[in-house]
């Protein structure tokens, strides 16, 4: 397996998410914060993670060659074509969550902010986007997995199919297309998770700045801690954020796949609202346990809650650099690249392991924890994401590179054990 060729290392995305999320929160606390601004981390993350990539694809140590040839009259018409067709996605995706009644909470009042503030973007910038990466277009691969590509594509065979005579005949076989359906459900699984994590990088951003007041007028060691934690969460969900809403031939993190089956969307889908509302109150999640009461601890000592709290951070660190590691390909039921450096070329499932010893740190020093119901909440929640990682594995496992990378690191979350 040609590593090189495959993926960054996962140092350098943890160095530029960590020096990412570290500037910006600087800025917003030195010139103060305005909501409309609370994308910016995305952006300057993506503009680094493809000045990399471009700088790996001049260099020959990327698998993406830059084409040299240009043809600027269908160049033009390709960038518009795509230019169009995401303007039509972008401003679907606006109308369909301002007219869902889910979305209407104030809670998911940032998604309104994120679309108004992506079409003003992308009417900007859009097209010269397009002429610039079709100019340094790598591979006639990418146009395979562009989604504009072959969406264009699906929109050209239905059209076909509406002056034929067996009309109904041909739309089905269009969308029993085994691709074209990836492709939709793809776009329906973005759909799903941008307004999720949309929502998480406002409300950890306002926490961030929270808790770096508490810290100047508090610098207790405990309020430091909290603070590392709600950090270690921002770089995590700015990066996860990225994967989702920008898929990109700079960033290199075009879908080459997506899990099609049933138990691989329900066992995720487990894991996020709405249907998370279902399986928590059937499975109590044994981290609400954890209380600021020091009488709940089992030894109700600041000092043994400081000292767990650095083995919590100490398991969140080792989550993070996991979730990290995978830079803008960290998305659910998908394969974009792999990763094999890092924690990765140990166990094949680091962020599996790492977020259920997180958790168990969490949740251990109560007393609360030691009761029926929390184990066996603590049990069920992990063996769903150990149900995660094997459907992920299923799904990987059509690849030829994945298994190879399966020879090589043979421990799915424990190595040397499990």
């Amino acid at each position: 397996m040609q590593q090189r060729a495959d993926n960054l290392s996962p140092h350098v995305y943890l160095f530029a998410t960590f020096v990412t999320t570290l500037t910006t929160l600087f800025i917003y606390q030195r010139f103060g914060f305005e909501n409309q601004w609370f994308l910016a981390p995305l952006l300057g993350l993506a503009c680094l993670y493809a000045a990399m990539n471009f700088y790996r694809q001049l260099n020959g140590k990327s698998r993406f060659a830059i084409l040299a040839t240009i043809h600027w009259l269908p160049l033009v018409k390709q960038a518009l074509a795509r230019y169009l067709i995401w303007l039509v996605i972008i401003y679907s995706g606006k109308l369909l969550y301002q007219n869902l009644p889910f979305y209407s909470a104030d809670r998911f009042q940032a998604n309104f902010l994120f679309f108004d503030q992506l079409l003003m973007a992308y009417l900007i910038v859009g097209m010269p986007y397009f002429l610039v990466t079709l100019i340094f277009k790598s591979s006639r691969q990418e146009d395979f997995y562009d989604p504009a590509i072959r969406l264009l594509h699906i929109v050209r065979q239905l059209w076909i199919g509406l002056i034929k005579e067996e009309k109904n005949q041909t739309a089905y076989l269009v969308l029993r297309n085994k691709y074209n359906r990836k492709v939709l459900l793809n776009l329906a699984m973005r759909a799903y998770f941008i307004p999720i994590m949309v929502i998480q990088v406002l409300g950890t951003t306002l926490s961030n700045l929270d808790m770096i007041n508490r810290l100047a007028g508090d610098n207790h060691v405990l309020n430091f801690l909290y603070f590392a934690s709600t950090f270690l969460w921002l770089m995590d969900i700015i990066n996860a954020t990225l994967g989702y809403c920008l898929e990109s031939r700079w960033l290199e993190n075009r879908s080459r796949s997506i899990d099609m089956t049933m138990t691989g969307w329900l066992v995720c889908f487990c894991c996020y609202e709405p249907l998370n509302q279902v399986t928590g109150a059937m499975f109590p999640f044994a981290p609400f346990v954890a209380t600021h009461n020091p009488q709940d601890l089992l030894i109700a000592n600041i000092n043994f809650l400081i000292a767990f709290k650095f083995v919590e951070i100490l398991f969140l660190c080792g989550h993070i650099y996991s979730d990290v590691s995978l830079g803008p390909s960290i998305v659910n039921i998908t394969l974009k690249k792999l990763q094999t450096r890092g924690p990765y070329g140990l166990v094949r499932h680091p962020g599996t392991t790492t977020k259920l010893l997180y958790w168990l740190s969490q949740s251990i020093i109560y007393k609360q924890f030691w009761t029926l119901k929390i184990i066996y909440g603590y049990t069920m929640w992990s063996a769903i994401y150990v149900a995660r990682a094997l459907t992920e594995e299923r799904h990987l496992k059509k690849y030829p590179e994945y298994r190879e990378y399966i020879q090589k690191v043979k421990y799915r979350f424990f190595p040397w054990l499990f």
